[in-house]
């Protein structure tokens, strides 16, 4: 059986104990926690902790990673989440009095529900970070704040074991599979902190030359950038309002109705029903305004460095469970500037996309024939337009996402 080894944390130190086998506790200080994590990693045991955006980046810092871990934090939100008959009522500290960690068996936990472990994070926020950090005036820190929580990592390890017991005993097939899952988010995060670390390798030379290319010469102290200040005048001319300003929505809306046309947004996919001559500049103002705010010159200034793009990546960042990022679009980047990605020298991009997953996946779990056989030809929405469904590929996405999600 693979040996598992909680990582605790108290006010100044990080306590190391043995799950499976002697059941040992080892205190160290938080200096000595990377060559202890490098030792123990040779028989690449399973690492427990409260939140690996707390941990793990201070290990990678120093050239220490870990093949596995458990990520309490993580663990928690998909067993609440996914059986809520059994594990909400499941997952809350037991009482651990007397109960031991040694051994292969973990001492059974009696069922109790707490209200103080509602909101359980690790004490370090819903995203890994310390949610108990000194403000300007220093507080008393509550019982349960970051620096003592360690022991209620401890606890919540025991919690989820039980929980997962009793999954298992309700339907083994569901426990097995919500291990699975544990297992693949946990591993998420480790990847999440490392992709932080080494960095998109992304060429500041071709991004600039792309930008150049697309906006033309950069504006000076906020101005907007050569090209869109040239369709800017345009879009002006066409509207006959001189003192247009095409990035307000309200005043634009109020130019368009003034020129007879009837619309109740700026929305793209509104514009493109106009039958105006402004519809093309005006188009092609958003895309590049977007360009130049999203990704301009501004963006490779605060996030690139180095040759190298770095984001902070959050598993289970939304409430669907995908990923999100916080700062940078680093989810989103536009395919006009994926060009300035270019691997270093010796290595090769290799890319995989899901495509379509989710509808995929819902037509499999509802057995719909129909959209089975739409799927089974290539692009699902585009099957979808072509059996008459919707007007167009975009109209599909939205609308299956839209039944998916609401």
């Amino acid at each position: 059986m693979t040996p598992s080894v909680l990582v605790r944390r108290s006010r100044s130190d990080a306590s190391l104990v043995e799950l499976m086998g002697d059941g040992e506790t080892h205190t160290l200080t938080r200096e000595d926690l990377p060559e202890a994590v490098r030792e123990r990693e040779r028989v690449h045991p399973r690492w427990v902790w409260d939140s690996t955006a707390h941990w793990y980046p201070e290990l990678v810092e120093v050239g220490v990673r870990v093949s596995r871990c458990l990520d309490l934090r993580l663990s928690r939100a998909i067993l609440r989440l996914s059986a809520p008959r059994i594990a909400a009522e499941s997952v809350a500290p037991p009482d651990v009095a007397g109960a031991s960690l040694g051994g292969e068996e973990v001492a059974a936990a009696p069922r109790r529900h707490d209200a103080a472990w509602e909101g359980w994070d690790g004490g370090w926020g819903a995203r890994g970070h310390d949610s108990a950090e000194p403000g300007l005036f220093e507080m008393d820190r509550p019982e349960h704040s970051a620096p003592e929580a360690g022991r209620d990592a401890q606890a919540q390890w025991l919690a989820q074991e039980q929980a997962l017991r009793e999954i298992a005993a309700y339907s083994p097939d569901r426990a097995r599979a919500l291990q699975l899952l544990i297992a693949a988010e946990s591993a998420g995060a480790l990847a999440a902190v490392e992709l932080h670390h080494d960095g998109l390798p992304l060429r500041e030379d071709l991004h600039r030359a792309r930008l150049q290319e697309l906006l033309g010469e950069r504006g000076r102290f906020g101005a907007r950038p050569a090209r869109l200040e040239e369709l800017a005048a345009r879009i002006r001319l066409a509207l006959n309002d001189p003192h247009l300003n095409p990035d307000s929505q309200p005043h634009l809306l109020r130019a368009l109705r003034r020129m007879g046309l009837d619309v109740n947004s700026t929305a793209r996919w509104e514009l493109r029903g106009l039958d105006h001559p402004v519809l093309e500049d005006l188009l092609e103002y958003k895309k590049l305004a977007r360009l130049a705010s999203a990704n301009g010159w501004a963006w490779l200034d605060s996030w690139v460095s180095g040759g190298r793009f770095r984001a902070d990546y959050v598993p289970a960042g939304v409430v669907t469970g995908r990923w999100s990022s916080r700062g940078g679009g680093a989810l989103s980047l536009p395919k006009v500037i994926r060009s300035a990605v270019v691997a270093d020298p010796g290595w090769t991009f290799v890319v995989a996309d899901a495509a379509q997953l989710e509808p995929r996946v819902l037509a499999a779990i509802s057995g719909d024939e129909a959209m089975l056989a739409a799927g089974a030809r290539g692009d699902l929405y585009q099957a979808l337009v072509a059996d008459g469904v919707v007007e167009d590929r975009e109209h599909a996405k939205v609308a299956m996402l839209g039944a998916l999600y609401g």
